[in-house]
């Protein structure tokens, strides 16, 4: 019975010395010999909040898989952060070239969550040979960096430019500007994500030829159906004068026309149209009253009796 007591004792005294150790009384860690504590663990770590939305995703579609030559193509594409997008079609023969933005379609900073759409009805897309399989590439760029300026040099009469490399030539010079970590700084414990300067995504579609012997006795005239409201607005195509809306303007040559009707008291009204052989291209356009100042009539008249006309407020 003094053995059992003796060790019982030993256990007790054994358990007090390991808790003083860690520290149980009071929160705080001990040790046996008075040794430093140890640094807190997170004094190495480093926490990196993810961007806000998550990582910069785009996407891009088209209206159909197969076209034929000659056909109207319909593409649409969204993001999920707001973002600079551009846009290029390589066809079968390997030529790239840029078609958002262009000469017509200018604003290419998207907002988050909506679908966009090109071409507008400002101008049309239209298929072109060589027949085979076309690829449609879009990159979306986080950040408006300087040099995206050598991506937008469009003109009227290069309204999509070429570009020998595309979108692997845009996607090399936004990484040319990653700041990476230098070797002589002190690393997080983990490895800290890649910054999301850019996202792509692609889309194939087939171009078939148009087989058939042609029609040369076929006129290549195109015809503009125009109708504003209000009626009797001046029509100009290309600064000529074609008269007065309504109206169907005839023998138009296939291609991009520019559209401007005027009319007194309303604003100038301008667009593209592409005009295609054998076909009438309908225009109706709501013209919007030109603002006026308060107190003047559209004649530059003052109203209300003040200072002009035949009546006066005193009367």
């Amino acid at each position: 019975m003094k053995k059992c007591w003796i060790v019982l004792t030993a256990l007790v005294w054994l358990m007090c010395g390991l808790a003083s150790a860690v520290g149980v009384q009071d929160g705080t860690y001990r040790t046996n010999n008075e040794d430093e504590a140890p640094a807190d663990i997170t004094d190495n770590v480093r926490i990196i909040p993810p961007p806000t939305g998550g990582d910069l995703r785009v996407r891009i579609r088209a209206d159909h898989a197969r076209y034929h030559v000659g056909d109207s193509i319909k593409i649409n594409f969204g993001v999920n952060r707001d973002s600079n997008v551009f846009i290029f079609d390589t066809d079968a023969s390997g030529l790239t070239h840029q078609i958002f933005p262009n000469y017509y379609d200018r604003s290419n900073f998207l907002r988050a969550g909506k679908t966009y759409y090109i071409p507008d009805r400002s101008y049309d897309l239209e298929i072109s040979p060589p027949s085979g399989n076309n690829t449609l590439t879009i990159i979306a760029v986080a950040r408006d960096y300087p040099f995206l300026g050598e991506w937008r040099q469009y003109t009227h009469q290069d309204p999509y430019p070429a570009s020998r490399e595309g979108a692997a030539a845009l996607v090399r010079r936004i990484e040319s500007f990653r700041h990476e970590p230098s070797a002589m700084s002190v690393q997080p414990l983990r490895p800290a994500p890649r910054e999301n300067l850019w996202a792509e995504d692609t889309t194939t579609f087939y171009v078939m030829e148009n087989y058939g012997e042609p029609d040369y006795r076929a006129p290549r005239w195109g015809m503009l159906d125009v109708d504003t409201y209000p009626n009797n607005a001046r029509i100009y195509i290309d600064s000529d004068y074609y008269g007065r809306s309504p109206q169907v303007i005839e023998r138009l040559q296939p291609g991009y026309r520019r559209i401007r009707l005027t009319k007194e008291g309303y604003q100038p009204y301008e667009c593209n149209v592409y005009i295609r052989a054998n076909q009438t291209k309908e225009l109706d356009i709501f013209l919007e009253p030109t603002p006026t100042q308060q107190g003047y009539s559209r004649g530059n008249l003052p109203i209300n009796g003040q200072g002009w006309g035949f009546f006066s407020p005193n009367q």
